[in-house]
């Protein structure tokens, strides 16, 4: 009897402190609505704001809770418009679209191009309308999206992961900050701390922000270190096709929302509109390189061919080495240790003027950027001559040569040349 009243009472404070909680809960999400039922569709913005007013009254588990869901919804937001843009820039599907419609827009060019936007533009609204409902058409305050792009919503997790004593978080978020902003002398400040403070470790520094494409990038690098040449090959293979559907993204986002207002003058209006896109992909090699390789961000595409081609040839597969070379000197024609790479590779008994042409992706790629040059020069000297053109023209600075040898190609330089560290 006296066990069925024991076990009576302890399933009744069981319930007690359940029933406890989730009034808890409940009042949280009547106090606070950024924090409702599907957090998902709550928009970043409101809930970084909610954010840095508990951050202001220092109230931590508040600013963690709305700092990361921020993140997340910010991500999540971004990955979706990615996504439709994506979908929506299938020219081939576009074009078949517009066929179905009447196949005589074939034959009239003005009518087709303009069919073709109208039928992207309501590729865009379905799909947005069908991946983020209403939420997508929100308008966010372009000093938040330039605050999320330079990660400062790190700088207030990392002090308040830190005064609720959850240290590995603290050390990653401030390192995921300092990658994006590494003058900012307070966040400088925090680092040499943390270095310095007791139970941290070098593991702890991580990005948390860092790309696929990079991560893969070093991962490759760190195989070609070790002499591990198989696992170079896969990795490098790899990060070369993240780098390309990592800058596709970026092309996709220049273009921004469907084109929903026309104007008098409407085909000036849209080659104005289509410079400043054409201007903002020109960015994106710099853009994907992210702020480790930003400084030197011209050889950080090449050097994937770079490393990718010895790794190959110490595998033994020459001519698919011989053609990684040529890939590079796509983009650098005039490396001296490449070119005579590329000599040595003549000199071997499998390769040929056929087998020794670049690789099909560094080819497309570069004729791609070489037409959006072309075009934009074009647009820009028929209706804004007055523009001047912002693009970077100054090729990278060539690498330190390595000594040169007669039975190999010359071995890649230290990543540390590549890379600020």
């Amino acid at each position: 009897m006296l066990a069925v009243q024991k076990t009576c009472h302890i399933m009744a404070q069981a319930v007690f402190i359940f029933g406890t909680t989730f009034c808890l809960y409940l009042a949280v999400i009547l106090v606070d609505p950024a924090l409702g039922d599907d957090p998902s569709i709550v928009p970043y913005d409101q809930l970084y704001e909610a954010g840095k007013t508990h951050y202001t009254r220092e109230e931590w588990l508040d600013t963690i809770i709305h700092m990361e869901r921020a993140i997340k919804n910010y991500k999540l937001r971004r990955s979706e418009m990615i996504g439709c843009r994506m979908k929506c820039t299938n020219h081939t599907k576009i074009v078949k679209d517009v066929f179905a419609l009447d196949h005589r827009y074939s034959h009239h060019n003005e009518l087709n191009f303009f069919a073709q936007v109208v039928k992207k533009a309501e590729c865009l609204k379905h799909c947005l309308d069908d991946r983020l409902g209403d939420i997508w058409q929100l308008p966010v305050h372009e000093d938040i999206e330039k605050e999320f792009e330079a990660r400062v919503p790190y700088d207030y997790l990392q002090l308040a992961y830190w005064r609720t004593n959850q240290l590995a978080k603290a050390v990653a978020a401030a390192h995921t900050f300092i990658v994006a902003n590494p003058d900012h002398s307070v966040m400088q400040d925090n680092i040499e701390f943390y270095k310095e403070f007791e139970g941290v470790t070098k593991d702890m520094f991580q990005d948390m922000e860092r790309p696929e494409h990079e991560q893969m990038f070093y991962n490759g690098v760190a195989a070609y270190n070790d002499q591990d040449y198989k696992e170079c090959k896969r990795t490098m293979e790899k990060a070369i096709k993240l780098y390309y559907h990592a800058e596709m993204e970026c092309r996709v986002q220049c273009e921004g929302p469907y084109i929903h207002e026309y104007f008098p003058e409407f085909f000036q209006s849209i080659t104005n509109h289509y410079s400043s896109v054409l201007k903002c992909k020109a960015g994106c090699p710099e853009e994907v390189a992210g702020p480790n390789q930003r400084t030197n961000y011209k050889n950080y595409l090449p050097m994937h061919y770079h490393y990718l081609q010895f790794c190959l040839y110490q595998l033994g597969e020459v001519v698919d080495a011989a053609q990684a070379a040529s890939s590079f000197l796509l983009f650098i024609p005039d490396h001296g240790d490449m070119l005579q790479n590329i000599q040595f590779y003549q000199r071997q008994a499998d390769i040929t003027t056929e087998n020794l042409q670049p690789r099909k992706d560094s080819v497309e790629y570069l004729e791609m950027v070489m037409l959006e040059q072309k075009l934009l020069d074009l647009a820009e000297t028929t209706f804004t001559d007055d523009d001047e053109m912002s693009l970077d023209d100054e090729e990278g600075k060539e690498e330190e040569k390595e000594p040169i040898t007669e039975d190999m190609p010359n071995p890649t330089p230290d990543a540390a040349k590549l890379i600020r560290k």
